[in-house]
């Protein structure tokens, strides 16, 4: 009687653990098929900077237009892909109008090499409206090389909805702001509280002086 009742809690004990197992498989299988999706979100998002910049993006995916005599192309994010061309990682900042000029004189301050160099370009998104910052009083703010503005696709909708789950973990999302940053690999890396390019920058730095890969962050 007694080795059946070892047994019986054995058995039950056993099918906990396979549930708990299961369950845990089935949330990192679903946490993977969101974040893919997510990639494939942000994949189709147009955004417009400087030819210089752009010139190598995938045959294609871009189009060119003059704009206060400076010349400007039109690529998808996925055009920033590795092996696409152009290689960079995709800083796409979001904030209040006051945060996003704030973030602009920062990335002016650090200068395009800093920038270059860390193969980040940024992308700045004006909350709530979700719109790239037009009608900044220093317009050399958003003409910087390695500054890219929404032109396309369904930014609204996306940045809406990170916005939303960024308040729901207590960020003020229009005066701390909020970071997404996509990979070379087109995946979603990193999301971040606050905006802090300089921060980033240096974590690039600290790695390639550590040896450390910076090809696929």
């Amino acid at each position: 009687m007694e080795e059946s009742v070892t047994n019986a809690v054995i058995d039950t004990a056993g099918v906990i653990v396979l549930g708990f197992l299961l369950k845990r498989d089935g949330d990192a299988q679903e946490s993977r098929l969101k974040r893919a999706a997510k990639g494939a979100e942000f994949a189709k998002l147009a955004v417009r900077g400087s030819s210089s910049l752009l010139e190598g993006a995938a045959a294609g995916t871009s189009s060119g237009s003059v704009s206060a005599g400076k010349s400007t192309t039109s690529v998808a994010l996925s055009a920033l892909r590795r092996g696409r061309g152009v290689d960079k990682r995709v800083v796409i900042a979001a904030g209040g109008k006051d945060k996003i000029s704030d973030v602009l004189k920062e990335a002016k301050a650090l200068g395009d090499d800093a920038l270059s160099v860390n193969d980040l370009v940024i992308v700045p998104v004006v909350l709530p409206q979700c719109t790239a910052p037009l009608g900044l009083d220093d317009v050399t703010l958003i003409e910087q090389e390695n500054v890219l503005l929404p032109a396309g696709g369904n930014w609204r909708s996306i940045i809406a909805d990170e916005a939303e789950d960024a308040r729901k973990q207590g960020v003020d999302v229009e005066k701390e702001g909020f970071c997404i940053v996509l990979k070379k690999n087109g995946r979603v890396g990193q999301r971040t509280r606050g905006i802090f390019l300089d921060r980033m920058c240096g974590e690039v730095t600290e790695r390639r002086e550590a040896g450390m890969d910076v090809k696929n962050i």
